[in-house]
Formats: C-alpha cells, sequence, structure tokens
C-alpha cells in the first residue's frame, strides 16, 4: 500500500479498517466498496494489501459464475473460518482472509433471496438435474447475506455503484441495506504528480530513461488511469528501446486514440456550460452512453435546465436527432448516430440556461427505470438470452426497453395479441411480465386460457404469416418503400424510393 500513488484520504481510511482486523476486535462495516473509474488501482490495492500483511485472499471475479450457490461456496464459507496461513510455519499472529470479490456492480439480477434447499442442491447436486442456480441469480442476496455473517474483511471493488443498487424504484433502499454492512469508498482519477511519481519508478526498475519533455507529452493525454500510464511507457519502450524521447510519444499519439470516457453526469454539465458546438459535440462523443442512451438523458433533463420557450426552439432538433437514430433499424446508416448525436449537443448549447449562476440539476430519466421488477426481467431475459445466443446483459441493456415499448399499453400495446411472444417463443407467464400484468391479478388467467389454448390451435387464430426474419432480409430489395404523405421532411427520400436518412431532412 505504501507504493501506491494518489488517493490518500481513502486510503488512510482504508488502513485504519483493517488494522481494527488485525487488531482482533473487527469493525462494525465487515465491509468496503472500492468505486471508482477503471485503472486507479481498486484491485490492486485489494491484492497489496494481502501481500502486504501475509493474508490470504479468496478472490471471485466477473468472469466466475457469482450466483448465490457459487459465493456462499467460495466466500461465504470461505469468510467463516480462520486463514490456514494462521497455522503454517512462520505464520502471522494477526493472519485474515481477505475475501475480494471484484466488479461487483456486473452482478446481475435483484435482491430476492434464493431458497436455502436451492443454494444446497445447487452446491452438493443429488442428481444432475438440481444444479438450477445459473448466472447470477440471487447474487446480490447472498452478497448481502455474506456482509451480515463474515468472520473475515470482504473488498468490493465496482465501477459504478448505481448498477449495483439496481435501475428499479427500490434502488435507494437497496441501497441503505448494502450500506448498512459495508463502507463505501470513491477513488478519484490521479494527478500528474502521482502519475509522474509512478512513471518515474517504472523507467528506474526497468532500466529506461525517458526525456522530460516526452513524459510530460504522455500524462498530457491521460486523464488519470494509471493502468493506461503504465501499458504507454511499456509501448513507448517497445518502439524506442533504452530512451523514450519526444518524437517516439508524438508518433504513437499519431496512430492511437485514448479511449477514456466520462461519466453521463459530467458530460451533461460540462455540456449545458460549455456554450460551444465543438466542445458539446466532443463531450459526448466521449461520454459512456451511447446516442441512444444520450438523447433520452437530455430529453429528460432539458425540461429542468430550459425554460418553455427555449424547449419549444430546440424541440425540432431534438424529433430529428430522434428519427435519425430510427433509420439504424431500416438500414445500415451508421451516420444516424453523428446525426443523433450531434443535434441534441447543439441544440444543449443554442440556448440560454435557466439559471446559467448555478450547475444544473441533473437526474437519471425516471422512463429508463421502467420495468426492473425482478418478476418481470429475470425469467423473459433468461429465455431471450438463452434463444438468441445473445448475454443477458446485451438482451437487458438493448432488447428489452424496446419489447417493454412494444407492449406498453399507452402505445397500443394489447395483452390479447400473442403473435410476437409466440414468434419469441415465450411462455404465457413471460406474455404477462412483458404487459406488466402480474399472475396474481383477476385478467391473468383469463389471458393465460387465451395463450394455451392459442399454443394448442395456432392454426385457428393466426391471420397473418411471419416470414422468418432471414426471409424478410432477403426479400428488402423487392419491398416497396412504405410513404407517409404527412411527413413533409421525408419527401425527397419517398420520392427517390430510399430509406437512407439524408441531409435533405433538414
Amino acid at each position: 500500500m505504501a507504493e501506491m500513488e494518489g488517493n490518500e484520504a481513502q486510503l488512510r481510511r482504508i488502513r485504519q479498517w483493517l488494522d481494527r482486523w488485525a487488531s482482533g476486535k473487527p469493525p462494525d462495516k465487515r465491509g468496503i466498496i472500492l468505486s471508482g473509474p477503471p485503472g486507479v488501482g481498486k484491485t490492486t490495492l485489494a491484492r497489496a494489501v494481502a501481500n502486504e500483511r501475509g493474508w490470504t485472499i479468496i478472490e471471485l471475479n466477473a468472469s466466475e459464475a457469482r450466483n448465490a450457490a457459487a459465493i456462499r461456496r467460495t466466500a461465504t464459507r470461505g469468510s467463516q473460518h480462520m486463514s490456514l496461513a494462521s497455522f503454517g510455519e512462520g505464520a502471522v499472529a494477526d493472519s485474515r482472509t481477505i475475501v475480494l470479490l471484484d466488479e461487483v456492480d456486473h452482478l446481475s439480477g435483484g435482491f430476492a433471496k434464493i431458497s436455502e434447499k436451492r443454494i444446497e442442491r445447487t452446491i452438493s447436486p443429488e442428481k444432475e438435474e438440481f444444479a438450477i442456480l445459473k448466472g447470477d441469480s440471487g447474487g446480490k442476496a447472498e452478497l448481502l447475506h455474506l456482509l451480515k455473517v463474515t468472520e473475515q474483511p470482504v473488498l468490493m471493488t465496482c465501477n459504478d455503484p448505481m448498477r449495483l443498487w439496481g435501475r428499479g424504484s427500490a434502488w435507494r433502499r437497496n441501497r441503505d441495506r448494502v450500506l448498512r454492512h459495508a463502507e463505501n469508498i470513491q477513488f478519484k482519477r490521479v494527478g500528474k504528480l502521482h502519475m509522474r511519481r509512478i512513471a518515474h519508478r517504472v523507467l528506474d526498475g526497468e532500466n529506461l530513461s525517458m526525456d522530460p519533455e516526452a513524459l510530460e507529452a504522455l500524462l498530457e493525454g491521460n486523464p488519470g488511469d494509471l493502468r493506461a500510464l503504465i501499458r504507454d511507457l511499456q509501448a513507448a519502450a517497445a518502439v524506442a528501446g533504452e530512451h523514450i524521447d519526444i518524437g517516439v510519444v508524438r508518433s504513437l499519439a499519431q496512430v492511437s486514440e485514448r479511449d477514456s470516457q466520462i461519466d453521463v453526469f459530467r458530460a451533461l454539465r460540462d455540456i449545458y456550460r460549455s456554450g460551444s458546438g465543438k466542445e458539446a459535440s466532443r463531450l459526448l462523443m466521449n461520454s459512456d452512453k451511447d446516442p441512444d442512451q444520450m438523447i433520452a438523458w437530455f430529453a429528460w433533463n432539458n425540461q429542468s435546465v430550459f425554460e418553455s420557450k427555449a424547449l419549444s426552439r430546440i424541440s425540432g432538433a431534438m424529433r430529428l436527432a430522434d428519427r435519425a437514430l430510427a433509420t439504424k433499424y431500416t438500414n445500415r446508416a451508421y451516420r444516424s448516430w453523428y446525426w443523433g448525436s450531434t443535434l441534441p449537443a447543439q441544440a444543449a448549447v443554442s440556448q440560454p440556461l435557466k439559471d446559467p449562476g448555478s450547475d444544473p440539476y441533473l437526474a437519471f430519466p425516471n422512463f429508463l427505470r421502467r420495468g426492473g421488477e425482478a418478476w418481470r426481467t429475470s425469467r423473459v431475459i433468461e429465455a431471450l438470452a438463452e434463444e438468441s445466443g445473445a448475454s443477458r446483459a446485451a438482451v437487458r441493456e438493448d432488447l428489452w426497453p424496446n419489447l417493454l415499448a412494444v407492449h406498453d399499453p399507452n402505445l397500443g400495446g394489447d395483452p390479447s395479441d400473442f403473435s410476437l411472444a409466440m414468434r419469441l417463443g415465450l411462455s404465457g407467464e413471460d406474455h404477462l411480465a412483458l404487459h406488466g400484468i402480474p399472475k396474481s391479478r383477476r385478467e391473468a388467467k383469463k389471458i393465460l386460457d387465451a395463450f394455451n389454448e392459442e399454443l394448442e390451435h395456432p392454426e385457428e387464430s393466426e391471420t397473418t404469416d411471419f416470414a422468418p426474419v432471414s426471409s424478410q432480409a432477403a426479400n428488402t430489395d423487392q419491398a416497396e418503400p412504405s410513404t407517409d404523405s404527412s411527413s413533409d421532411e421525408s419527401a425527397d427520400d419517398e420520392e427517390s424510393g430510399s430509406t437512407q436518412f439524408s441531409l435533405e431532412s433538414f
């Protein structure tokens, strides 16, 4: 830990917490969440602690199964016992076992508990079919249980704590439940002074030399990511040899571009205050949200940032941006992402802010939280992921919001229309979940009966022949372009028979 640079106050708090464990009087909060951007040393810190103090470490990372049974078997049980290192030759008197759960914000699902019977059956299956827990099922609930019962220090790393709490309306309750047993310590990007020290230490250790101006140029393009700094030095040394000069750094900068993302709240705040269309576009393109998501964030936060008159002036640009993004579903006009991101950014700096003297109040769009309930998502997302071959995260992020919109009653969703559920191979319960209808409701039984009847006699209720997606794609050239006489902006596109999003639309 002594070799770590930056975040001094955070490291001091962690040392005090570890000292409590070493003294034999564990702190009230048995866990610590190390949150912050990638590359600032969160995982390295956990390993450094174990190495420095001679403690054993149990590690569970995002590439492994982290359902309730996996965490129970690996982490929870390991947290109940003394370290084996305590009994070895030269053992440390106050030896502990550190439980490291890496990237806990990538744990999917909610905090609903899994029955003890299912957990034990998965850990020690009597028959193969009893190994029923897959993926991250019950992982968050078991994490909470681990924090309550552990007799060993638990370190968790995450980039975005909000992903751990969940997007649903219960995120505050979930946060409070976790923080009752764990402390959240926020790590920040380090400054140039700390990066300079690390760079000199690496150069000395590798018997390399570097011109001061070359080092400053290397640091100039780094947002405070220590991991990226090490890789940059490695790349420069591979090209230059024993001495790195400014020419090598500049040549590397010409052929590579730093992949640094900006947190969405910071990106929006900087965009609204920039007053520059060029700077707004740069900030938006470097944000950690794609244009589809950013337009939702703009649509929501513009209402609190601008007066009504300003909102009406930029509504046309927002509408065109939305239309541009929609074209990716009909063709391969990837430039639609350019217009879908550039137009909202230009709109955001074209009008005066409601209160230019203070920071704008920004909030998570409420309509993006829709459909986060565990009873709606878990079964359907697992079924869709298995059917499509995509990951559950991809289904949840990309497909799920669109399916919810299709089934929204305010947008014409009809619970008695089973065509899409049948097409996707979903069950009746999944169809109810998409419409947000719990099985306990009176109408649910009627819908399920009708669904099962259509499943048994599909030919009686089928009125439309659905061609496979591949057939539809193959017949695109023969299909007549759709027209909409009420849309003046798309007239040029319609006359040419093209579905391409064109500049003439503006």
